[in-house]
């Protein structure tokens, strides 16, 4: 999930008598002192440079070099270390972990374990990699923070200020993909729900009910989701999914280790042709690319987030042990006959299992109103909305119905939740959270090596990463089309 940052960010610089590491208690103070200072701001997505002359009401002067963005905490409840990493890790750990069994099958468990180690941290340092960008970019403009898509805009600015178009079209493909991929996700949602739905009321009714058609049934209830315009009010669920979530990851392991897993008839290397699905199902497992910005943003001490021992790195150690786990103990147990979420292989005629079917819906059903709200926020503020309040309700409320409604024709063409996945970590999420960090780092960071050395280590290193994203985007995508034809031709 993506949340935009500050819109419009008030400048405040250090003066030669005071050094730069204020504390977030002093910036209305010096907000007070400098009057007019050399400002820039994002207002309505655009980044604006405004050079105004001023004359010093104080003795002081202003050091620009000197600029550190991190020393100016801009929210105004901000969070401490333990605080972020918590969020983090909720943010992290979804309901996409369901489906690792099953990609563990087409691999098998040594590539399995081997992959998820690979991607998150291919993930980590692309995410690393956006972060050393949006800090030289916030030094340069004199401003604590950028948003994801602002980022990309001030890369493609600085490099070419003579096409300016170049930036404006990059920060339309950035949300772009944030739009698809967050529309998949729903869709993921819809399917995940309605085939743990159809399996319990196919054991209640004794009768085989149609997939797809439980996918209309589902949609009703989301469109009025959709409509709930207050996030508040999902507070008190969200709480209770994170509860409900755990002890579904809980229980789902009491089943695997009821008997002990063996290897037997489970295969080390599988499949290699279906590597790419896999990584591309990892990474949307573990993506939560738009909202990490905001969360370093919303920190006491930014600085903290990507520091060796910071946040990042370290929510990154439990996710990628616990993804591990699960997929590689849920396919031990289950073998060739685990399904596409390790839900339905719980026995059907217990009520446990049919307890941890149930209540995963819930945490699922929050996750749809919460991808729907970054697609409203990109879509509406940037292409929708009406100076007219009267048309802007009518607006809204339309968006609000019609988006569940395409995400349900959407479901209903490809209702294979294992490709979907696929489909959705390939074609957004990889391009959010490696390929577009590649290439904004490499274009900011191009002229800032002063030996041929340096230089060369930093282009082949970025090179080889931009090459590697580049295959599982696109042979994660050229997979997703081919189980999209099997599907169909079965």
């Amino acid at each position: 999930m993506i949340t935009n940052s500050h819109t419009e960010t008030d400048i405040v610089r250090n003066s030669s008598t005071s050094p730069v590491n204020k504390k977030c208690s002093m910036t209305n103070e010096l907000t007070e002192k400098i009057k007019s200072p050399q400002m820039k701001y994002i207002n309505e997505g655009k980044i604006n440079i405004l050079n105004e002359k001023y004359e010093k009401d104080t003795n002081e002067s202003i050091n620009i070099k000197e600029y550190e963005p991190y020393d100016y905490c801009t929210s105004g409840k901000p969070t401490n270390y333990s605080d972020t990493l918590f969020h983090l890790l909720k943010f992290f750990v979804g309901t996409g972990i369901f489906a690792l069994p099953s990609a563990f099958k087409d691999v098998g468990y040594i590539i399995g374990i081997v992959g998820i180690i690979f991607v998150t941290s291919m993930y980590a340092y692309c995410i690393h990699l956006l972060f050393k960008t949006e800090y030289v970019l916030c030094k340069r403009r004199q401003i604590p923070n950028l948003s994801y898509a602002n980022t990309v805009h001030a890369a493609f600015e600085e490099v070419f200020p003579k096409y300016r178009w170049l930036a404006t079209s990059g920060k339309f493909f950035t949300n772009s993909f944030f739009v698809i991929y967050e529309s998949g996700g729903c869709a993921v949602y819809v399917i995940f729900i309605s085939s743990n739905l159809k399996q319990l009321l196919d054991y209640y009714l004794n009768d085989d009910l149609n997939l797809q058609l439980i996918m209309l049934y589902v949609t009703l209830p989301m469109i009025l989701n959709c409509w709930i315009r207050n996030l508040k009010l999902l507070s008190p669920l969200s709480a209770t999914a994170n509860f409900i979530l755990v002890l579904c990851f809980i229980l789902v392991f009491w089943y695997e280790f009821q008997v002990i897993p063996t290897f037997e008839g489970k295969e080390a290397f599988a499949d290699f042709s279906k590597i790419p699905a896999y990584l591309n199902t990892i990474l949307f497992a573990t993506s939560c690319t738009g909202i990490i910005l905001p969360l370093k943003s919303e920190m006491r001490h930014p600085a903290k987030f990507i520091s060796p021992t910071g946040v990042l790195n370290v929510a990154f150690i439990p996710v990628s042990l616990l993804y591990a786990a699960f997929g590689f103990f849920g396919y031990l147990k289950y073998g060739n006959d685990v399904a596409e979420s390790i839900t339905l292989n719980l026995p059907k005629n217990e009520l446990p299992a049919q307890v941890i079917r149930g209540l995963s819906l819930l945490p699922v059903f929050i996750s749809y109103h919460l991808c729907y709200y970054v697609v409203l926020d990109i879509v509406w503020k940037h292409y929708l909305k009406n100076k007219s309040k009267k048309k802007d309700f009518i607006r809204e409320y339309a968006f609000r119905t019609l988006f569940p409604i395409i995400i349900f024709i959407m479901a209903y063409a490809i209702p294979n939740l294992k490709t979907f996945i696929s489909l959705v970590g390939a074609f957004g999420i990889c391009a959010t959270s490696l390929i577009i960090p590649i290439v904004v780092h490499t274009l900011v960071f191009w002229n800032m090596y002063q030996t041929k050395a340096k230089f060369y280590v930093f282009f082949f290193k970025n090179i080889i990463l931009f090459s590697v994203a580049m295959i599982i985007f696109v042979s994660g995508i050229l997979e997703s089309i081919v189980g999209v034809f099997e599907l169909y031709h079965k």
